[in-house]
C-alpha cells in the first residue's frame, strides 16, 4: 500500500493522541490499515475510545494490516522522496460496538470543531470530579468548567439529554471543519457516542457523573449594576504576558478611571496599563479583581465586554466573543489611604508615643457631624469582611490539599501500572 509522506505524517499526528506505545496490549501500540482502491482508513485505539481518518492512497482490491506507530514514525524518517510503502501483519483487529438502529442521532453545525477548540482551555483534566474533566453537550450548546470559569457556547443541539464528551485531544488535532453527525446509545449501562465529521471518526464512551447544574451559576442580569466595555485589548493581551506570575491567586486588578480603566496586577502595584474603555452604570465599590489567566483567554477570544456588581462576589460575565464566559472575582480588601490633613510627621508619632495621655475622667467630646451608630456599623463590616477573606482562604487551602494528595495518589497509581507493565516485558521476553 502506498501513501504520501505528508498524508500520513498528518494521519499519525491525529491517531497518536489515542495510540499508547508502552500498553501490553499489542493493538493498542499497532496502527490498523484498510484499503480498498484509492480509499484508506487508519484506526488507533487504547482499549475506550477509537479514532478513524480516512486518507487517500493506492491499495488494491482489499488490503488490510496493522503496524507499530513507532516503526510508521521510522518508515517516514528514513525514506526519501513524497511517498512511502506500507506493509504489516495480520491482525484480528478488536472492533468497537456498532451503532444500533435505535441510536440517537444528532446533527453537528460545521463549527462544532471550533467550538470544542475554545472549550478545551477551561477543562481541568487534573479535576478531582471525573464529569469536570470533559466538554459538556446540551441542547444550551457546549458548555465547559474547572470551577473557577465557565464558558458556554450556543449550538443548536437536539439532544433529548445532555452528555459529557472525554476530553477531545484527537479531535481538537484533527480539527475537521464540516458538517457532522453525533451518534448516542446505551450498552450495558454504559453511554457509548460515535462522532462523524467528514473523514474523521471517533467512537468512546461518554464520562459517567452527573455535569453541574450550571445556569444556577449565571446571575440575573438585574443583579449585575455596571458594564466595562475594552476598546483595546491587544493591548491588554501584550501587558499580561508580561505580569509575573504571583500564586495562587495571580490577581489582576480592573480599576475604573475617569475616561477608561487601569489594569493594575495586585501583588505588582508599580506596573499599570491605562487605557480608553466606556463604563456605564453604577460606581463600583469594590475592586474588580480576576485570575490573570481566565482574563487572557477571554481578551483572546474576543470577549470585552464585563458585566460584573458594584459589590463583588458575584461571578462576572463577559461577552464580545461566541457565547457568555463567567469567572468568580477575586476578594480584595480595600488597601488603608492616608487622608489629607491627618498625616503627622514622624517625629510627632515619636512625641504622641512617649508622652503619656492624661488620664479622662468625662466622657470624650465627639464630633457632633459623626454618628457613633454609623461608626460602629462601618467597624462591624470591616470585621465582616475580613473573617470572609479568611474563610474564604482556609477553603482554599484545603482545596489546594486534597488536590495534592489526589495528585500524589495518581502517581503513586501510574507509578505502579508503568512497574506491572515493566514486569509483564521482562516475563514476555
Amino acid at each position: 500500500m502506498k501513501i504520501k509522506k505528508s498524508v500520513l505524517l498528518d494521519a499519525l499526528k491525529v491517531l497518536g493522541k489515542v495510540v499508547s506505545q508502552t500498553s501490553p496490549v499489542e493493538a493498542q501500540r499497532l496502527v490498523r490499515f484498510l484499503g480498498v482502491g484509492e480509499q484508506v482508513w487508519l484506526t488507533a485505539t487504547d482499549g475506550v475510545e477509537s479514532v478513524t481518518v480516512e486518507v487517500s492512497g493506492d491499495a488494491g482490491e482489499l488490503e488490510e494490516f496493522a503496524v507499530e506507530y513507532k516503526a510508521l514514525r521510522e518508515l517516514i524518517r528514513s525514506t526519501r522522496g513524497g511517498e512511502v510503502e506500507v506493509t504489516g501483519k495480520r491482525l484480528d483487529w478488536p472492533e468497537m460496538e456498532a451503532v444500533p438502529d435505535d441510536a440517537v442521532t444528532v446533527e453537528l453545525p460545521s463549527d462544532f470543531g471550533n467550538l470544542l477548540a475554545l472549550a478545551a482551555p477551561v477543562v481541568d483534566l487534573h479535576e478531582a470530579r471525573l464529569a469536570l474533566r470533559g466538554i459538556n453537550l446540551s441542547r444550551d450548546g457546549v458548555t465547559a468548567t474547572n470551577g473557577k470559569e465557565l464558558l458556554n457556547l450556543p449550538c443548536p443541539l437536539k439532544i433529548p439529554e445532555d452528555m459529557t464528551l472525554p476530553f477531545p485531544l484527537a479531535l481538537l488535532t484533527a480539527r475537521p471543519e464540516e458538517a457532522g453527525t453525533l451518534h448516542v446509545w446505551r450498552c450495558r449501562n454504559e453511554r457509548l457516542f460515535r462522532i462523524v465529521i467528514g473523514g474523521f471518526q471517533w467512537q468512546g464512551k461518554a464520562l459517567p457523573g452527573n455535569f453541574p447544574d450550571w445556569k444556577q451559576v449565571i446571575p440575573a442580569d438585574k443583579t449585575l449594576d455596571y458594564r466595562i466595555e475594552i476598546h483595546e485589548p491587544e493591548r491588554i493581551i501584550t501587558f499580561l504576558k508580561t505580569v509575573p506570575d504571583c500564586p495562587p491567586f495571580h490577581a489582576v486588578e480592573l480599576n475604573v478611571v475617569p475616561g477608561g480603566v487601569a489594569v493594575v496586577p495586585n501583588n505588582f502595584p508599580d506596573m499599570e496599563l491605562r487605557l480608553e474603555a466606556t463604563v456605564i452604570g453604577a460606581q463600583p465599590r469594590a475592586v474588580l479583581a480576576l485570575n490573570k489567566y481566565i482574563l487572557l483567554r477571554m481578551l483572546q477570544q474576543g470577549y470585552t465586554k464585563f458585566q460584573a456588581h458594584s459589590d463583588g462576589r458575584i461571578p462576572v460575565i463577559a461577552e464580545g466573543g461566541s457565547g457568555r464566559y463567567l469567572a468568580m472575582p477575586i476578594h480584595i480588601l480595600p488597601k488603608h489611604q492616608h487622608q489629607p490633613g491627618k498625616e503627622t510627621s514622624k517625629m510627632e508619632n515619636i512625641e504622641n508615643q512617649v508622652v503619656p495621655a492624661p488620664v479622662q475622667t468625662v466622657a470624650p467630646n465627639h464630633d457632633p457631624g459623626t454618628n457613633p451608630l454609623d461608626e460602629l456599623c462601618n467597624t462591624i463590616d470591616t470585621f465582616r469582611n475580613k473573617l470572609k477573606l479568611a474563610l474564604d482562604e482556609s477553603t482554599l487551602l484545603m482545596r489546594k490539599v486534597k488536590e495534592v494528595q489526589l495528585a500524589q495518589k495518581q502517581k503513586e497509581r501510574d507509578f505502579i501500572q508503568a512497574k506491572r507493565a515493566i514486569e509483564r516485558i521482562r516475563m514476555a521476553i
